[in-house]
């Protein structure tokens, strides 16, 4: 039973009953920092950051640190949660660097994601091996490897469900856990119609020793530009993350995708870790995935690349 003058908000949190957002962000900060031990931790100023589509973000100026907060109402808690496991994850593997995550927090009116704050480095202040750092260590995160497919919690990419389901071959996790639910939503919400649900079933078969062979490697999941930055040393870090262990060729496929990442990032990439000499033949494909999130996103408007590829297996 929860104490009346709290409010549970986690499996290990709680927070005091009817406190507002930030009046939760600084007790957190208070009680659940590891090198605060109870001393009253105060907001001293907030700044509105640009560029997130789903929640709101803030730089948070505080007595105890400069920290980001992410925040949205509280059916949101889910996804900073899974946000939070997959920043930790992919801290775990010592490759790129992450922002140190303080704590999901969630109430029946709003839920947070509170992490480290790090500064951005401008373009031009980045170390002069930016690309060719980055891509050698995007090939160490894929070093990480599992023994399945997937991952031990489903999470979100975007503001959209991604099923993990552990599976020991990439084929039919590739289209059970990222094709087909995209596919049946995209049918269920009228963005395509009967047709392209048949089309596909006719492109499934046809995807039969199709992939390299590749063991589970771990993925950030969600690579595209918008999700890494060069902090204050000129380095590259990884954010927003949809992790899972899968192919690595799905994960260089989807940077490809919507570019801005240089050739110098997948030339010093593949010299540390060769990819199958045939792998720009299956970008495409690979690609079906993000493409069918953004319709389901966003609309229509991104059929064209689905279209292409599956004239392409002529279906």
């Amino acid at each position: 039973m929860t104490d009346s003058h709290q409010t549970a908000v986690s499996d290990d949190v709680s927070i005091p009953a009817n406190a507002t957002l930030y009046a939760a962000v600084e007790f957190i900060l208070t009680w659940h920092l590891p090198w605060q031990t109870g001393v009253k931790a105060r907001i001293t100023a907030t700044e509105p950051i640009s560029g997130g589509c789903i929640h709101t973000a803030e730089r948070i100026d505080t007595t105890v640190g400069t920290f980001f907060l992410k925040s949205n109402d509280g059916a949101f808690l889910p996804n900073f949660k899974a946000e939070a496991q997959g920043l930790t994850l992919l801290a775990k593997s010592g490759t790129l660097r992450t922002p140190h995550v303080v704590k999901a927090v969630g109430t029946e009116e709003y839920s947070f994601l509170l992490m480290e704050y790090i500064e951005r480095s401008d373009d031009d202040e980045r170390t002069p091996t930016f690309w060719e750092d980055f891509g050698r260590n995007v090939a160490a995160l894929h070093h990480r490897n599992n023994k399945a497919f997937g991952l031990v919690n489903d999470n979100f990419i975007g503001a959209l469900p991604q099923q993990n389901h552990y599976h020991k071959e990439w084929r039919e996790f590739f289209i059970e856990e990222r094709l087909e639910p995209m596919i049946r939503r995209a049918l269920d919400t009228g963005q395509l119609g009967e047709n392209a649900g048949k089309r596909f079933e006719r492109l499934f078969p046809l995807l039969d020793d199709y992939f390299s062979d590749e063991p589970p490697a771990l993925l950030h999941g969600d690579l595209w530009s918008g999700n890494y930055l060069a902090d204050e040393h000129g380095n590259a870090v990884l954010v927003d993350p949809a992790v899972y262990y899968g192919h690595r060729e799905a994960e260089i496929a989807f940077m490809h995708l919507f570019g801005g990442f240089d050739a110098r990032l997948f030339d010093a990439y593949n010299e540390v870790f060769p990819l199958f000499p045939d792998w720009q033949d299956r970008i495409a494909t690979y690609n079906l995935y993000p493409l069918l999130v953004h319709v389901n996103l966003f609309g229509r408007s991104y059929w064209s690349g689905v279209e292409a590829t599956l004239r392409k297996f002529g279906v």
